[in-house]
C-alpha cells in the first residue's frame, strides 16, 4: 500500500523538493526553507510542529503507545552554491551529465541533504492518509546549522529534548546502510615570528616561511603514516586555511594561523594528533630555534574527546538487522553495510547510548560539488523506505 500511495503522490512529492531546494538556505540563513518544511508537515498531518530559535523544525506523528519511537534527522543548511550553474533551479533533467541513470533534481544541497529531508516529511504524509496507526511516535528533526558542526541538532537534543529511541540519518548513502562515520577534528596552528619592514625581512622572523615549513613538514612525515582502520580506512589529515597577522603587504608576518581537518578513527585519536603534531615541532625548534608554535585543538572548550566518530555495531544492536530486512522489503535487495567518509549529526545520538544509522538518497561524491543531485527514483523510494521503516520500528496496529 506504502508504495502504491508514493507512486500517487509522486508530483506532489517532487515538487516539494523542488520547492526546498528553490530556497536557498546557506549555514545560518534557514528561516525561510524552515518555515516551508514546517508548513508541509503541519499540511500533511503531523501533530505536533515547532521551529526553535535557531530554525530546527521538530515535527512529530503521535504513536499510540506500546511501541518505540523512530527519529528521523536531516539538514536543512547547505554549502555556498560555488560555482554551480543555477544551484537552485530544482530542475528535473536526464542524470547523463552526471553519468547517472534516469531523471534526477539537480540543484544545491539535493543529495546533502534536501532529498532525504523532503522524503521523511512525505514519508510521514503518506502513513497518515493511509492511516497507519503506529504503537511509537515517528518523530523528524529538520535541524539548522549542520555544515559548521552541528549547532541545530545539539539544540533539539539539549534544549528541545527532541529524541527517539532509534535514530536514522538522511545523509547520503546511495540507497546502502551507514552505521557511523571518522572523527573529524579540528586544530588550530599558531607560528609566531617577528615583524618588520618588508623591505628589510632580515630584520625580523617571517612567521608565514616558518609556518610553511612547519606544513611541509607535516606534509612530508606525519600524514605517510597516518593509521588504517578495519572498519574506517586510513585517517586523512589537511591543511584547509592559512591567514597572516597584520595582512599589511608591506610587513613581515609576525604571526600566522594554519587549521588541519583530520579524520580520525579509533587507532588514531584526538590525542595522537596533538601528540604528534607537537612532536614535530619540538624536533624542527632544535633544527630551526627561531621557530615558535603552538597547537590548539578547536574543540579544548567543549573538552577533547578521543574518537569524536561513532559506530553502530551490528554484533551489538538488533536494529541494524531488522532495519536491513526492512529496506531490503522496499528495494528487493539487500543494502550493503558501509561507512560515511564525512561526518554527520548521528554522532550526537549515538554518544548518548542511542543506535543510530544511516539511510539516505543521493551519493556523497556528489555532495559539496557543483554536480550536486538526487535521483527521483531513488528520492521516492527513501520515501516507501522511510515510511515502511516507521512501521517495523515503532510498531503499527
Amino acid at each position: 500500500m506504502i508504495s502504491e500511495q508514493v507512486e500517487k503522490r509522486k508530483e506532489e512529492a517532487v515538487s516539494f523538493l523542488q520547492e526546498l531546494i528553490r530556497t536557498p538556505s546557506p549555514t545560518g540563513q534557514e528561516a525561510e526553507v524552515a518555515e516551508v518544511a514546517a508548513e508541509k508537515m503541519r499540511a500533511v498531518g503531523f501533530d505536533v510542529v515547532r521551529v526553535d530559535k535557531l530554525n530546527d523544525v521538530m515535527a512529530t506523528l503521535n504513536g499510540g503507545g506500546g511501541g518505540r519511537s523512530l527519529l528521523l534527522n536531516g539538514h536543512l543548511d547547505h554549502v555556498p552554491a560555488g560555482g554551480m550553474v543555477d544551484p537552485y533551479s530544482g530542475r528535473v533533467m536526464d542524470g547523463a551529465p552526471f553519468g547517472v541513470e534516469g531523471e534526477v533534481v539537480y540543484g544545491r544541497a539535493a543529495s546533502d541533504m534536501k532529498g532525504a529531508v523532503a522524503a521523511m516529511v512525505m514519508a510521514g504524509a503518506i502513513l497518515r492518509e493511509l492511516g497507519v496507526e503506529l504503537k511509537g511516535d515517528l518523530k523528524v528533526a529538520a535541524v539548522a546549522q549542520e555544515e559548521t558542526g552541528g549547532v541545530g541538532t545539539e539544540a533539539t537534543i539539549q534544549e528541545g529534548h527532541f529524541l527517539g529511541d532509534v535514530v536514522v540519518v538522511g545523509e547520503a548513502t546511495n540507497m546502502d546502510i551507514a552505521l557511523g562515520h571518522r572523527g573529524s577534528t579540528k586544530v588550530l596552528v599558531v607560528v609566531r615570528g617577528r615583524s618588520c619592514h618588508a623591505s628589510a625581512p632580515e630584520r625580523g622572523v617571517n612567521a608565514l616561511y616558518k609556518a610553511l615549513d612547519l606544513i611541509a613538514r607535516i606534509r612530508a612525515d606525519l600524514v605517510p603514516r597516518l593509521p588504517d582502520h578495519p572498519v574506517f580506512g586510513k585517517a586523512s589529515l589537511a591543511v584547509t586555511k592559512i591567514s597572516v597577522k597584520p595582512g599589511a603587504l608591506n610587513v613581515v608576518p609576525e604571526e600566522c594561523e594554519f587549521y588541519i581537518d583530520c579524520r580520525n578513527h579509533p587507532n588514531f585519536q584526538v590525542e595522537a594528533l596533538y601528540a604528534a603534531l607537537n612532536d614535530i615541532i619540538t624536533l624542527m625548534s632544535k633544527e630551526d630555534p627561531e621557530l615558535d608554535a603552538l597547537v590548539l585543538p578547536l574543540h579544548i572548550i567543549k573538552g577533547m574527546r578521543g574518537f569524536p566518530g561513532f559506530y553502530t555495531d551490528p554484533k551489538e544492536h538488533p536494529i541494524v538487522h531488522k532495519a536491513r530486512k526492512a529496506i531490503t522489503d522496499v528495494l528487493s535487495h539487500e543494502p550493503q553495510l558501509t561507512v560515511w567518509r564525512f561526518s554527520t549529526d548521528g554522532r550526537f545520538y549515538s554518544w548518548l547510548g542511542i543506535p543510530v544509522i544511516g539511510f539516505g538518497p543521493g551519493e556523497e561524491r556528489f555532495a559539496h560539488t557543483n554536480q550536486d543531485h538526487v535521483r527521483v527514483a531513488d528520492f521516492l523510494d527513501a520515501v516507501k523506505t522511510y515510511a515502511w521503516l516507521a512501521c517495523k520500528i515503532c510498531g503499527f496496529k
